[in-house]
Parts: C-alpha cells; structure tokens; sequence
C-alpha cells in the first residue's frame, strides 16, 4: 500500500462552501494547493470522475468493469460531500500518455479528483486495486493508493470499501458504507430480525423463530446483536453473532421485562431495561462474569438506556418527573440530570460523537429531534409527513436512520443527514419495517 498526503481540508471546502448542518472532525493533513484550486470553482462539493475500472485477465464477469464503479460512485454521493461521475471507459493501463490524456480530459469537464481501479483475479477472490488523483493541479499528483481483496461473492463490499477509502482520504475518517443495518421486519408474518447493507442490497434473516423479536443493538465489534425475543414465550434479551453460525446466547431471562439492550462503547457491559425487582429500572451486565448492576431505583419507569462515547455516562427516559423525558446520569448511576422538558419523549441514541443524543418525541405525531448532550438546542429533524421514530446514528455521527410511515402509510426505513437534509429512503425491503440499528463500521 502507498500512500500520499490525505486530504483532509477538504472539510474546510465543504465548510467554506456553505454545506449546512456538516460538523467535521480534524484534520489529518493539509493540502492548500488543492483546498486553493477547489475553492476557486466555488463548488459545495467535490468533483469525482469514477470511471469504469479495468480488468486484468481472467476477470469475469466483465459487468464487473461498470458494477463496481456504480456502487463506488452511489458510496460517494450519499456521503454528501462528493458529486461523482460514471460510465466512461476505463483509464488505459500501462500507458502513461494514455492515461493523462484520460484524466487531462475529466480535470477539463471540471472534475477535482479521479479514481481509477483495476480488477485482478486471485483463484476464488477478487483484488481491486484503487488509484486516487489529485486534478487540481496540472501534474495530476497521485494522492494514494491501497489494494483490497474478497471473496468473489463479496463484489459489492469491495467497492464499498473502495468508497470509504476515497472519504477517508479526503476527511481524515473512513466513510460509512461498508456497514449494515439491523431491523425488524414482518415480511413472514413474524417479527423477525434481518440485516442489510446500508443502502439496501443483500438482505439476510438473522432470526427464524416465529415468534417477536425487538430492540436489536449492535456490539462495538460489528460480530453480533443483542435484542429482546418472545421465542421462549417471555420477553427474555438475547444476544445473535450475526456473521457466525452459533445458537442464540441467553442474557437476561427474569420474570417480567428484558429488554432495551445497549452495548457499552467497549463491549464489555450491556446496559438494559429489567422489572425483576418490582418496577422498570436500568441494569448494566458485565459480560465476563454474568453478574447484575443496579443502576436506578425509582417508583417510576427507568428505561431506554444508551451510553455516551466515552462510556461514562448513560442516557435513558424516565417518567419520574410526570411524562417521560430524557435523563442523564453517569456510568454508576449518581449525578443524575433532566435534558428534555416536554413532550412524550421515547427511544434515545446517543452520537458517536458524543455531542448530540437522538430521540422520539410525540406531540401528535411522532418526530425524531435532536438534543445537544447538555440539553441545550433542541431541534427537530423530521416534520410534516407521518411518523417518525427510532432514530439510529451511523458510526460517523453525520448520518442517521429512521423508520417513518410517509408515503404509503407503511413502516419503512430512511435515510437523513444531521441537519434534516438528504433523506432518502432504503429501497428494496419487503413488508412492514421497525426498529432500525445501524453497525459499527464492519472489520
């Protein structure tokens, strides 16, 4: 793998350029002659030519040359900060003139950068080997280059990990489409558990118990999901390995309710909702050992925990101060602090930025708002088209999931930025549609 310096202050373009609601993190590196050169085309977002990628021999099926590019520029545009071009030849090989001639020609219709891949066969895996561009400048300087290698079944992952590549070059933090999507779906009748790629493709049942299952939380390490299911006839928390073939894992099966599963950033402790001991309240199970923490005592309903980035504090809804609202305590349930003040409030999730929690509130209908973690600037994020609810952040904090009914009426997932922008709904899932969660970026 090689690599030339990342281009990190590409932020800094979308931010000048007046990219609302983008809240970007760090810089890794600068690279003013580019930041200089795309600022001067008064763009808001960067010009990518993805061209077909090329085939070393004994690639099939050729399709593959157009497919792959397609996913990678679909990757590009739904981060928001790239606007992709596709189906041109490919960038010749193993001709140098050729070749800059190619990318003289893309840099003169007003692209900024380009990326060119081959494919090369390796017995039953696919290599796809990227090269990204810099055509700001008349060198044409290569900004990196890395090599990836799967499965041939697994074409589709390639080109996502092509596309999380390219926005990591450009931002200094790896993109979000080589992550999936747990849900519940009602497609059989039952509620069953499924996950899907992010934008919609490849769907696959994870539970096929005929019964309910709920509240699916994925772990920090993207290997399994833990969740509530009525398989056993109670409302008992289990935990799947979603990539493995192993039985289902018991978590917590005490009379009354387990459910509400969410993972501590190290994967070490589940917090949960448990009424084993009279009254809903928040519970946190260390992993290793199997034992209980209590963490509230309240006459009222505690529930809905979520933890912070840090893993010092949990979020969570009361209803202990009349309606329920959002409440924040720390990891061993002291300091405890009120963030929302009206409303019906539901279903938080805490940023993994750790600025901004997530959630549901009723007033009506059901919106999906957004809070600072101090409680300051609430604000809405969905309005005006049915409802809205259970809100789940992708690992880049910049993009969230929801389940809405707009349109046909019908439970359905779709897709927002943080600022309410760019929704767009994932194509392609059968049946009534709850109860989203989106994966940690896949290892």
């Amino acid at each position: 793998m090689r690599h030339v310096r990342p281009l990190s202050v590409f932020l800094a373009i979308v931010v000048a350029a007046g990219s609302a609601g983008w809240s970007p993190g760090p810089a890794r590196s600068q690279s003013p002659d580019v930041l200089l050169n795309v600022l001067a085309t008064g763009a808001k977002k960067l010009n990518i030519a993805v061209p077909d990628f090329a085939l070393r021999p004994g690639v099939e099926p050729r399709a593959l040359a157009r497919q792959l590019p397609e996913v990678v520029a679909a990757d590009l545009r739904f981060s928001a900060l790239f606007s992709p071009v596709t189906g041109t030849g490919a960038v010749p090989l193993d001709r140098p003139d050729d070749a800059r001639r190619a990318w003289a020609d893309f840099a003169g219709a007003g692209a900024h950068a380009g990326l060119q891949g081959i494919v090369s066969p390796r017995g039953d895996r696919i290599e796809v080997e990227m090269h990204l561009y810099d055509l700001t400048g008349p060198e044409f300087r290569l900004i990196a280059s890395k090599t990836f290698q799967l499965p041939a079944a697994d074409v589709r992952r390639l080109a996502h990990k092509v596309a999380d590549e390219v926005v990591l070059q450009f931002t200094g933090e790896r993109g979000v489409a080589d992550t999936k999507i747990a849900y519940v779906g009602a497609a059989t009748g039952m509620k069953e558990l499924y996950s899907v790629d992010y934008d919609g493709a490849g769907s696959n049942r994870l539970t096929a118990n005929k019964s309910i299952n709920l509240s699916p939380a994925w772990s920090p390490d993207a290997r399994s999901v833990a969740f509530t299911s009525y398989m056993r006839g109670y409302p008992y928390l289990y935990r799947i390995f979603a990539f493995e073939s192993r039985p289902a894992q018991l978590l917590a099966g005490f009379l009354g309710i387990n459910t509400s599963p969410a993972w501590s950033p190290d994967g070490k402790q589940v917090a949960m909702t448990l009424s084993k001991d009279g009254n809903p309240d928040i519970y946190v199970l260390t992993l290793t050992t199997g034992a209980f923490r209590r963490l509230t005592s309240h006459s009222g309903i505690d529930t809905e925990p979520t933890w912070s980035p840090t893993g010092r504090e949990i979020a969570f809804i009361s209803d202990r101060t009349g309606s329920p609202q959002l409440h924040v305590m720390d990891a061993e349930g002291a300091n405890l602090r009120r963030v929302t003040q009206g409303g019906f409030v539901t279903q938080p999730r805490w940023s993994p930025r750790g600025d901004l929690i997530a959630y549901t509130a009723r007033e009506g209908r059901h919106n999906v708002w957004i809070v600072a973690s101090d409680g300051s600037q609430p604000r809405r994020l969905t309005n005006g088209e049915g409802d809205n609810q259970s809100a789940s952040w992708a690992p880049n904090g910049k993009h969230l999931v929801f389940q809405s009914t707009r349109g046909s009426g019908r439970s359905q997932l779709y897709t927002a930025l943080v600022d309410g922008s760019e929704v767009q709904p994932i194509p392609g899932l059968a049946g009534e549609v709850t109860s989203p969660a989106w994966s940690p970026r896949l290892p």
